[in-house]
């Protein structure tokens, strides 16, 4: 039933704004925010990529952009020990990423859809501290994990001017991508020992979020 609603609620907007369609903007100078959607399910908007993500468009010249996207975001929490004497729990994460892409975009029959080609290339970096996570016992030693990667990708994908200003698109990837990741605690205040260490890649295809463009 929810499926059903999602697809009625998506037709319902392609046939309302339908008439409404307008050509995409391509030309020098021409500028837009990036946000995605993930999950139609509930149409929730996030930043670029991520919910701590920025992203930007920038038309160089006609028909050839530059889309940059900012990844940076601290977070901390802290659950006060109630009973006497009992350590408190502390979780801090924060993370910083960056990517580029160019996009070509091409002719097509219809104005207000733009297919581009392009490629891109991009770095993630996440750490993460927790002290005391054992709700039982609240006498774990402090945890540390670390995680840093980078990738290059092609890309595929369009835009489509459903109104002045705005515009819907989607996009494939394929790229290749590699990283590490690297878990350290302090069983003694001042020593720090390796848990567990990984290194990963990946190779294939992937299919980013439903983009919506602002542009000014």
């Amino acid at each position: 039933m929810r499926l059903l609603t999602c697809v009625l609620v998506a037709l319902i907007m392609v046939v309302g704004t339908a008439s409404a369609a307008s050509p995409v903007h391509t030309e020098k100078g021409d500028k837009a925010m990036v946000f995605t959607f993930h999950g139609l399910g509930e149409l929730g908007l996030s930043g670029y990529g991520d919910d701590w993500g920025l992203g930007l468009r920038y038309y160089l010249s006609d028909m050839n952009a530059l889309r940059a996207g900012l990844l940076f975001g601290m977070s901390s929490f802290t659950e006060k020990g109630i009973a006497e004497g009992e350590a408190d729990l502390e979780d801090s994460e924060s993370a910083f990423g960056i990517d580029l892409n160019y996009e070509r975009h091409l002719g097509a029959p219809c104005a207000s859809v733009s297919p581009y080609i392009g490629g891109g290339i991009g770095y993630w970096s996440w750490s993460g501290e927790f002290e005391n996570i054992d709700l039982a016992s609240r006498d774990n030693p402090k945890i540390t994990e670390d995680e840093s990667g980078f990738y290059f990708q092609g890309i595929a994908g369009f835009e489509w001017g459903f109104t002045d200003c705005m515009t819907l698109g989607g996009e494939y990837q394929l790229g290749w991508a590699s990283g590490s990741w690297k878990q350290e605690y302090d069983p003694v205040e001042g020593e720090t020992q390796t848990w567990d260490e990984e290194e990963f890649s990946f190779m294939g295809f992937h299919t980013a979020s439903v983009f919506l463009s602002v542009y000014w």
